[in-house]
């Protein structure tokens, strides 16, 4: 569950962030007004699988991963969301259930806007809708790379590529390395590369071993990000 809903300065971050980044200032002054700020804490689901598609969420601050759930009780981790992404918007769109669930993977801020005030917005202001585009493309982009990876890539291929794009979205240079700063568990890094958690304990194990990655303060540390990177492409 979100904590209590906030009007602070908060709700300007969302000015420096597509959509609203077209606006003019009378335009977001309107617009504005019609705005929730919603913050949630690690671990908490922002919306489930199968739910009715009751908002849009855009993040300003904190990271978001899609997972969807399978009749198995198998987790499979679609994306993970970074402040300027949407998140919900082709359920809004299309007024269909949402296909995925919504789960904070830190401390997360984002704009809760309900469906029909952001169809409103889209026709009132039709420049907001190029950006809500090139994030459905994006997103499609990523999913169609995601299917591929399932189907052809080894394990260490795909975790490789999972590390290496969780830094470029989280990570911090360090004298150790490039750190990834999202508090990520071996299930969740299971769940993202569609393997089981024991697996991707093996992989990492020897990963670590090679001196690829470490593990420094509880997080993930690329040691050798260039190996990696030819371990993403090739899967030596």
């Amino acid at each position: 569950m979100p904590t209590k809903r906030v009007k602070t300065a908060s709700i300007e971050l969302a000015r420096k962030v597509p959509p609203f980044t077209v606006l003019s200032s009378e335009e977001w002054a309107e617009v504005r007004t019609g705005l929730h700020v919603r913050k949630y804490e690690e671990g908490a689901f922002l919306f489930f699988e199968g739910d009715p598609p009751a908002a849009l969420y855009l993040i300003l601050e904190g990271h978001i991963a899609l997972v969807r759930h399978s009749p198995e009780g198998r987790d499979i981790v679609l994306d993970v969301m970074r402040p300027g992404n949407m998140v919900g918007e082709l359920a809004v769109f299309e007024g269909v259930p949402y296909s995925a669930s919504a789960k904070a993977l830190d401390h997360v801020q984002v704009v809760a806007i309900p469906r029909d005030k952001f169809l409103h917005m889209l026709r009132r202001y039709p420049r907001m809708a190029t950006a809500v585009i090139y994030d459905l493309t994006r997103r499609v982009r990523h999913l169609s790379d995601l299917v591929q990876s399932l189907v052809i890539e080894r394990v260490e291929q795909r975790l490789a590529r999972i590390l290496l794009r969780l830094a470029k979205i989280s990570g911090e240079r360090t004298e150790d390395g490039w750190v990834i700063t999202l508090p990520l568990t071996r299930q969740d890094l299971a769940d993202m590369a569609g393997t089981t958690v024991e697996t991707a304990i093996r992989t990492l194990s020897r990963m670590r071993k090679e001196g690829i990655v470490d593990t420094v303060h509880g997080r993930i540390v690329i040691r050798d990000a260039e190996r990696l990177s030819r371990i993403a492409e090739t899967s030596e």
